[in-house]
């Protein structure tokens, strides 16, 4: 099979021993369609990670980033089948829906800065410290698999970078932090976003108005049906 190289928005500076050149995709294929439509709610984080086995060489898939990992799924739906995908929105101005083509193509990608590495230090209040690193898919299975009631302190307490301390430590450590701290963790999740901004500007065909709407994510834009596969195959004759 054909494999295209890709470049991912996180430049690859947080892994380890992996040579971006080397990272490259395929389009879906027919028994990668199996594994897609086996996606459920509860299977999702491990599911996709078997289709990424298939498609990936170069990295494992669970040391992907949450960003490198979405914008290689957009990458999958515009290379196996359009970059143009279907969405309605209500216009804020007129308040009339309007069914639109999003480019996936056109979506804006945010690439980490040159120079980025982990762990990454913050500085909490009082002149306290903590080293942080960016989620990782690995993490989102483990988020996915855990019962515990305090799922969101769990998931920060992932991306906490301290070898003198287990997960339930890292947990007590983040509960008894000030909000401003939590906050200040938190925040570094979000400075450091990186992927595909799934947001797109369009003007209503109605009174004019322009807005920007946003694209999320669907598994649709793997496994098309109804209209929507109808407008795909279309737009790739």
């Amino acid at each position: 099979m054909n494999y295209i190289e890709a470049s991912l928005p996180s430049k690859c500076l947080v892994y380890k021993d992996v040579d971006p050149a080397g990272i490259k995709i395929r389009k879906l294929c027919g028994e990668d369609e199996q594994l897609i439509a086996d996606v459920t709610l509860t299977n999702i984080e491990k599911q996709f990670c078997l289709i990424f086995e298939r498609l990936l060489i170069g990295i494992k898939p669970e040391q992907l980033t949450i960003g490198d990992r979405l914008y290689l799924l957009i990458r999958e739906a515009i290379d196996s089948y359009s970059k143009d995908f279907p969405i309605k929105y209500t216009c804020g101005t007129c308040l009339q829906e309007n069914s639109v083509l999003a480019d996936l193509s056109k979506l804006d990608v945010t690439a980490l800065p040159d120079g980025f590495a982990e762990p990454y230090q913050v500085i909490l209040s009082e002149g306290k410290a903590v080293n942080l690193r960016l989620f990782r898919v690995a993490d989102e299975i483990a988020i996915a698999g855990y019962t515990g009631r305090d799922s969101w302190i769990y998931r920060f307490a992932l991306s906490i970078v301290d070898t003198n301390m287990d997960i339930m430590q890292k947990m007590q450590f983040f509960k008894k932090l000030p909000v401003r701290d939590t906050a200040a963790i938190r925040e570094f999740h979000d400075k450091f976003y990186h992927g595909p901004k799934m947001q797109q500007a369009f003007e209503c065909r109605f009174c004019g108005a322009s807005e920007v709407v946003p694209v999320p994510f669907r598994l649709e834009m793997l496994l098309p049906t109804g209209p929507t596969l109808e407008g795909y195959l279309r737009s790739a004759v």
